[in-house]
């Protein structure tokens, strides 16, 4: 038992990304990735490799290294199916200890937007027929993950019995705008106008079906961009991407079970990091100026994906958690039970002092090994932006301007040397670290 006790603790998840994020906030996103490389071996003995992946991943893009960034992601990928698929052990001890003793399976959102981020790396490779291998790819996850909750849901109708278990609730997050969005200028480059306007189509549906997750209108350069261009003009378009994605935080709770003993609950929350990029515009060294607009509030739906999960870990936790505590009023029953029948005083003093030590072991356990799960990546964004401007061929530098609230400007990013050919695919990208 102490034995266990000792390893319970010393399994934290915990990480030190001082040195990391000191980069990131400062735009260094080739320095953040280094660092990160720098320390991966304690990275991984604390979050594991698919963290880990997925980390260097994002972060490899954000630097420009777009065959780099889609192998980084698409061993991510791979590892969210394996550690879906995981060993019936592995889970098993996750229902005794807690869920960071198995390998982090992902969330949902991030199994997502790996495949948009893919999509953005082949763009700027100039691949598009790939990148829209990836967004395809994307809608059929959104399209499985329907189908995964309905299964669980099949699973808990029949254990639970009609006890206090909950249903899970599917997502309702089924459509990404910014991945409809990115199929629509990508067929529009390569020439492919009818699938274009299925994209666009389905774009503007997205809007009208998921009001919670998209309350604003639709940008204005979607109603622009399939236009038919003057000779020597081509539509370009820009994203933008500004925060960070929530993060997990663990929230605790403590229900008395006894005079002496009590449940502990530990549950992962997902948690809005808040950022102070209120607008976002272009200057072009053309004198032009437009602003983009939110497309996609990453956010909101990491929120409503996880919220898909919720029940499953609350009921999960609950059975853990009354196991390890009544395990202590078991313990405390048995030895009374064992010193009311001992033979003598001795007998009884001895079963008593074996009795209080494992009930007190067990007490600590149940108290240090009850930790919620909050691991997850660090680096996706928070928000995208988009727009379009309509521009005569040649080269061009941009300044993004991200400006908080008050109209002040926090941040720039600059563009250099973008092309505007008669062929191939015209995205640019920008992103701002808060």
């Amino acid at each position: 038992m102490v034995g266990l006790i000792v390893l319970t603790i010393s399994c934290t998840s915990a990480i030190d990304l001082g040195r990391v994020n000191s980069c990131y906030n400062r735009g260094d996103y080739q320095g953040a990735l280094k660092e990160l490389i720098e320390m991966e071996e304690a990275f991984i003995e604390k979050q594991g490799s698919l963290l880990y992946t997925l980390d260097l991943g994002v972060l490899a893009h954000y630097s420009h290294a777009w065959d780099t960034s889609n192998n980084l992601l698409t061993s991510s990928e791979r590892q969210i199916w394996e550690n879906y698929s995981e060993s019936v052990g592995a889970n098993l001890a996750s229902y005794l200890v807690n869920d960071n003793t198995r390998a982090y399976q992902g969330e949902d959102f991030e199994d997502l937007y790996t495949n948009i981020f893919k999509a953005l790396n082949y763009i700027h490779l100039g691949e598009g027929e790939s990148a829209l291998v990836e967004l395809r790819r994307l809608s059929e996850k959104q399209q499985l993950l329907g189908q995964k909750y309905l299964v669980l849901n099949q699973r808990l109708e029949k254990s639970s019995h009609g006890g206090y278990v909950e249903e899970y609730s599917a997502s309702q997050f089924s459509s990404s705008a910014l991945g409809l969005f990115l199929q629509m200028v990508i067929a529009r480059d390569l020439g492919e106008f009818n699938d274009a306007t299925f994209a666009k189509g389905a774009l503007e549906r997205a809007f009208k079906s998921q009001p919670s997750l998209y309350p604003f209108s639709i940008p204005t350069t979607v109603g622009e961009d399939l236009k038919t261009q003057e000779e020597g003009v081509r539509r370009v378009n820009i994203v933008a991407f500004s925060g960070l994605a929530p993060n997990k935080v663990e929230v605790v709770e403590r229900y008395p079970l006894s005079y002496t003993n009590y449940v502990k609950i530990a549950l992962p929350k997902m948690v809005i990091r808040p950022s102070s990029v209120n607008s976002v515009e272009v200057v072009l060294s053309n004198g032009a100026r437009f602003n983009l607009e939110l497309i996609e509030n990453i956010g909101a739906i990491a929120v409503e994906a996880f919220r898909s999960r919720e029940n499953h870990i609350y009921n999960k936790t609950i059975i853990r958690a009354l196991i390890k505590a009544t395990g202590s009023d078991i313990i405390d029953l048995t030895t009374e039970v064992m010193v009311g029948e001992a033979k003598s005083q001795e007998e009884a003093n001895a079963i008593s002092l074996v009795g209080n030590l494992l009930s007190f072991a067990s007490r600590i356990f149940s108290e240090a090994s009850e930790n919620a799960d909050v691991r997850g990546s660090h680096y996706f964004p928070d928000k995208a932006w988009v727009g379009g401007i309509d521009l005569p061929l040649g080269s061009y530098d941009a300044t993004l301007l991200f400006r908080n609230r008050s109209g002040k400007v926090i941040y720039e990013e600059s563009l250099k040397g973008m092309k505007v050919s008669p062929k191939g695919l015209r995205l640019w990208e920008g992103v701002c670290p808060f």
